[in-house]
This record gives structure tokens, sequence and C-alpha cells, in this order.
């Protein structure tokens, strides 16, 4: 007798717990992508990223001139990673910034990894498309060279995107 009442004792205990680590796995399930939303990451996300990285190529050569720098090359060096930190920051400050608006979150560092991943992709397919030295090739119309600059752009937005959006979920 004490086994036939006790299993469904273990049934109902079971469903008691059970029950809300389902209620929490629905409640924990990403919000539906709007690609009005996505858009505007993306949007967002390269022109800020064109701006942070011409800031920060300003300023990481007014500071490395200041601090006595006086080579070209180590100005203009200096002034390539100033303006990729400050591109990639802009990049995924842009898509944390929109994908944050409302009830919902996503994790920054992910999204900043993102935009690294993109940068690297991007630099790389620079340095297939144009050569090592970076240059346009010279009969290549004005639209095809605005048009792989703005591709190149485009990259380390998208992997922001991609990188936010992953680490999606509501925020109450």
């Amino acid at each position: 007798m004490r086994s036939r009442s006790a299993a469904p004792l273990a049934v109902a205990l079971a469903v008691i717990l059970a029950v809300p680590s389902v209620l929490r796995a629905q409640a924990l399930e990403p919000p539906r992508l709007v690609p009005e939303r996505v858009a505007g990451e993306v949007v967002a996300g390269t022109y800020a990223g064109i701006g942070g990285f011409i800031v920060g190529s300003f300023v990481a050569e007014e500071f490395a001139a200041a601090v006595g720098a006086r080579h070209e090359t180590t100005l203009r060096h200096s002034g390539w990673i100033g303006g990729a930190l400050g591109g990639g920051l802009a990049t995924a400050g842009a898509v944390y910034g929109i994908g944050s608006i409302g009830h919902q979150a996503g994790d920054f560092d992910v999204t900043a990894l993102g935009a690294g991943v993109g940068f690297a992709t991007s630099l790389g397919l620079a340095r297939l498309l144009l050569g090592a030295d970076g240059t346009l090739p010279e009969g290549m119309s004005t639209r095809a060279r605005w048009a792989t600059i703005n591709a190149l752009a485009l990259l380390p937005a998208l992997g922001a995107t991609i990188g936010f959006n992953s680490t999606r979920r509501f925020q109450p």
C-alpha cells in the first residue's frame, strides 16, 4: 500500500518542481526579431563606426605627436590603431544602444566581439580586393568605389548586430 501512495506523491512533487523551471525557460526565450530594429542597428553601427574611426584616428595621431612621435609611419600607425579602436567601440555602442531600446538587452561584450570579427573580415577582404597597399584599382568606376568602401564599412556593423541579437533577451 505504501508504494502506491508514494507514487502519486512523487509525481506531484516532480510536477511542482518542474513547472517553475518550464515557466522560467519560457520567460528566457529571446524576443522576436523586428526587421526595422535590425536595419537600424546595422545602419547606425555602420555610420557610427565610420565617425568613430575618423575621430579615433585624429585623437591617436594628435596624442602620438604630443608625446614626441615625429616619423610619418609612426603617426600613421598610431592613427590607424586609434581609428580601429574608436570605430569598433562606436559601432558596438550604436548597435547595443539601438538594440537595447525598450524592454530588451543583449551582451555588450559579445556585440563588441562581433564588431571585431566584422572588422577583421573587412580588413582581410580589403587586402584581397585592394592589395597590400589598400588603394582602389585605377580603372574602377566611382560607383564601384563607393560600393566597395560601403561594403567594407558595413561588415563590422553586421558582426556587431549578429553578436547583439544572438544574446538578446527580455529585460524586466
